[in-house]
């Protein structure tokens, strides 16, 4: 798991993540899910929303102004879901 990766995860569920949580959805431990909210939060580029109450945790809103995942805006454009051999999804599954 990159920050990358991490964001755009986060984009996408909508969901308030904090650091144990994040490290849970890519099978990391909560160390490296605290090193990407750190640098989530740290990045002016992205809208976070953060609620402390009773534990701090962060929802990604917006990167770089767009508030939808680059997946949907790729299929909305396309008007169709992109193939998996294109997304690097698994094609043999």
């Amino acid at each position: 798991m990159n920050t990358n990766q991490a964001e755009e995860k986060m984009l996408e569920t909508g969901l308030f993540y904090n650091d144990i949580l994040l490290g849970r959805e890519f099978g990391c431990s909560a160390k490296h899910g605290a090193r990407c909210i750190k640098n989530i939060c740290a990045d002016p580029r992205y809208k976070v929303v953060i609620e402390r109450s009773p534990i701090k945790r962060v929802k990604v809103t917006a990167i770089d102004g767009r508030t939808m995942t680059i997946d949907k805006l790729q299929n909305t454009a396309l008007l169709f879901k992109r193939p998996a051999l294109l997304t690097g999804g698994n094609c043999h599954a």
